[in-house]
């Protein structure tokens, strides 16, 4: 009713200045076409296929830990990576070298000889007495040596091995790293963009729909 008396209204105003001449079926229908004019009927929501990304996503790496520090970020792995990805103590590393890790014919037999002697013994006099030892028991001194001289050579070749593993995780790592740091880059700048691009639109949007209420402030009021 509210919107039919102000119609009625306005058309009150322009008959009394003489601008129409109203009947009341001319009246009705002023009122219905002035009615309809001002309909506003609510938006109904187009869906919006996304826009396309603005940054390239970096493929994905299987990868994982499992098993200690087993690293399994890349699916090939050298020969004996099964050895140089987790930790091993020295019966488990002497296991991987095919190494006793006791025995008489080995350099842990002049170990436990150093160990019975007095440490306050000159170190000359404790060695001639461990050979005169060695060589009154019937081992071979010599065997007994390279039998240390091998192990601290496996011992370093492995160390080596692991080292190099080590490095080569990790620049995959780093690699990876950098990758996601880009990506980290390129989504911030898209976020950044959306952003300016909201506020273009909702301060275009913001003016027009202002402009229209001015205009139906001045004809409705």
């Amino acid at each position: 009713m509210s919107q039919k008396k102000d119609g009625n209204k306005v058309l009150d105003v322009l008959e009394k200045m003489r601008v129409i001449k109203k009947t009341d079926e001319d009246t009705e229908l002023e009122f219905e076409a002035m009615k309809a004019a001002t309909y506003q009927p609510e938006p109904v929501a187009v869906p919006q296929a996304p826009p396309p990304p603005l940054y390239d996503p970096v493929p994905e790496t299987p990868y994982g830990i499992s098993g200690g520090d087993r690293d399994l970020f890349w699916d090939e792995s050298p020969p004996g990576g099964a050895d140089t990805d987790r930790y091993l103590d020295i019966d488990q590393l002497y296991g991987v070298f095919n190494m006793r890790t006791k025995g008489v014919d080995t350099i842990y037999l002049v170990e436990s000889y150093i160990s019975t002697l007095p440490e306050t013994l000159p170190a000359e006099l404790r060695r001639s007495i461990i050979l005169k030892i060695i060589a009154a028991s019937g081992f071979d001194f010599d065997q007994l040596l390279n039998d240390g001289i091998d192990r601290v050579s496996q011992l370093n070749d492995y160390s080596a091995k692991f080292a190099s593993r080590t490095e080569a995780i990790v620049e995959r790592h780093n690699v990876e790293i950098d990758a996601l740091e880009r990506q980290i880059q390129q989504i911030r700048e898209a976020i950044n963009e959306r952003k300016n691009l909201h506020k273009r639109q909702f301060l275009t949007i913001e003016s027009e729909a202002q402009r229209l209420k001015d205009v139906l402030d001045f004809i409705t009021k």
